[in-house]
């Protein structure tokens, strides 16, 4: 017998991990924030540019770098996130931002920031056929407490509040899950059985 729940994933408590598991991994990615607002997942941050000749060139050293992505769908326990934004801009105040015009002629920056998070996390993150989609393997998660792996099947996700909200159903506990990943990352929520799924996600999203 399977029941609903709504598991909250508290993005601002992910700081300490993005940073040793991501940022620490890529001496030319400064920093990286995750955060969510109004059903939007956003990644900002500095990108170091010193590498590059041209950056060198035109004396610009980092960038401030903005991607929003928005979930689509999930399949297979796979979210996969549209790139519905993007912007860079130097890090210091010009009358003419070269990085943000270079930026609208040439996608190479935003290839360059997306490969950087990406190729740190290959289990959890990969970019889809799709152009500009993001998927994330939540499988690769649940795989690690046994106990509950193979019997969740996560329905959709909503962002927002500096919050992830998944709702899933499943016929075992979930307690498990809270008790290897921490408290202060999960947490989860019973949902009645014939109540509005729609209405629960939404009122914690604020939306």
């Amino acid at each position: 017998m399977k029941s609903n729940y709504r598991v909250t994933l508290l993005l601002k408590n992910l700081r300490s991990v993005i940073k040793s598991e991501i940022i620490a991994k890529d001496p030319d990615l400064e920093t990286l924030a995750v955060t969510s607002v109004r059903g939007e997942i956003h990644f900002t941050g500095i990108y170091r540019m010193n590498w590059l000749w041209i950056s060198r060139l035109v004396g610009v050293s980092a960038v401030h770098y903005r991607v929003r992505l928005k979930p689509v769908s999930v399949r297979d326990n796979k979210a996969h996130l549209r790139i519905i934004g993007y912007r860079i801009w130097d890090t210091k105040p010009r009358k003419f931002d070269f990085v943000r015009w270079f930026a609208k002629i040439d996608p190479f920056h935003k290839k360059k920031v997306l490969a950087s998070i990406i190729k740190n996390a290959p289990k959890v993150l990969s970019l889809t056929g799709l152009q500009w989609e993001v998927q994330v393997n939540l499988n690769y998660f649940l795989d690690l407490v046994p106990s509950i792996a193979g019997k969740i099947e996560i329905q959709y996700l909503v962002a927002d509040n500096e919050d992830v909200y998944f709702l899933l159903r499943s016929g075992t506990i979930l307690k498990p899950l809270v008790d290897f990943f921490g408290p202060e990352y999960l947490r989860i929520d019973f949902l009645e059985e014939d109540s509005d799924l729609s209405i629960p996600l939404w009122e914690a999203s604020n939306l």
